[in-house]
């Protein structure tokens, strides 16, 4: 008895099974060349996908070593440079101008650039009549620097309300009236 069957259970053309009985019958599938081509379509439908699977893959790939890259590191710290030195710049120009700066400004600057600080308050020109100012401030910035003490006050920047604390302790005030020990 010879038999050839198929992966769907049919048996292929032109092979003999025979019967109980002795009897030789030619089965056939029903359609032979058409599991061959239903076969061979989704294989390639498989293959197909499988190739946009990893293009995909090679492009996200691709797009993570791009965003890690060291000029892209560059690039991006310089960005947020420049807009940093973009916002203390303001700061200086408005503390120079005589106008009342935000204490949230006041120490952002000092924080971010002491040296454009220090100038501001030396070349500071007194108003009588100063403008309030509204922070430069990113928003984000003032929720990360916030403590529990801080009221978010304003800082004038003539000589009565500005002051600084020196690395001795002492309080330095804007008009040298105020000293750290008394």
């Amino acid at each position: 008895m010879t038999v050839k069957i198929n992966a769907a259970g049919g048996l292929f053309r032109g092979y003999s099974m025979s019967g109980f009985c002795g009897n030789e019958a030619v089965a056939s599938t029903p359609l032979p060349g058409r599991a061959k081509c239903d076969q061979l379509t989704l294989s390639k439908q498989v293959l197909t996908a499988i190739q946009a699977r990893n293009k995909i893959r090679e492009l996200e790939q691709a797009e993570k070593d791009a965003c890690s890259s060291p000029e892209v590191q560059m690039f991006n710290s310089t960005k947020k440079a420049v807009k940093i030195l973009k916002i203390c710049s303001k700061i200086a120009a408005r503390i120079q101008a005589g106008d009342n700066v935000p204490l949230k400004d006041l120490q952002y600057l000092m924080k971010n650039n002491p040296l454009a600080y220090k100038m501001a308050m030396a070349s500071r020109k007194p108003k009588k009549d100063p403008k309030e100012c509204e922070s430069v401030v990113p928003k984000e910035r003032l929720g990360e620097g916030q403590s529990d003490g801080d009221t978010g006050g304003r800082a004038s920047s003539d000589g009565e309300g500005s002051f600084g604390i020196s690395s001795a302790g002492g309080f330095s005030g804007g008009s040298g009236a105020g000293t750290g020990g008394a």
